[in-house]
């Protein structure tokens, strides 16, 4: 079957004026309509083809669809943006870790100065009173 006659045959459907034949490891040529791809045996009729372009959940012998639209040589690609976004994901929670340590040291430094500050203010308190050594027991 050459792609002149498949596109006559298959006129009407989206994508058939730009047909395109390439050749699967197994022998099967792969036709290409639009987004679909069509993996087609030997024995496949014009019928046939046009039936699993039109409703790909209908089984059909002599064709396999990737009804993803995902071809498999892209694959390869779709995994390395997946890995890409994983490791652009895992460096920004690695950056909220040192932002997070970063906001609790300064918390740790805010409530050290204001003990120090508290423990001078009731040191300097007991020094113009009368109470002394008793301040100790409100520490």
């Amino acid at each position: 079957m050459s792609a002149y006659e498949l596109k006559a045959a298959l006129k009407g459907i989206e994508g058939s004026e730009h047909l395109t034949v390439s050749y699967a490891s197994n022998g099967n040529q792969i036709l290409h309509v639009g987004d679909k791809e069509i993996e087609v045996g030997p024995m496949a009729s014009n019928d046939e083809i046009r039936l699993a372009l039109l409703n790909p959940f209908i089984k059909t012998e002599n064709t396999k669809m990737s009804i993803t639209g995902i071809r498999p040589g892209d694959v390869k690609g779709i995994l390395q943006k997946v890995r890409d976004r994983q490791a652009g994901s895992l460096a920004r929670v690695g950056e909220l870790a040192s932002k997070s340590e970063e906001v609790a040291q300064a918390m740790d430094g805010v409530t050290s100065a204001g003990i120090r500050e508290l423990d001078d203010q009731l040191a300097e308190l007991g020094q113009f009173s009368n109470l002394g050594p008793a301040l100790d027991d409100l520490k």
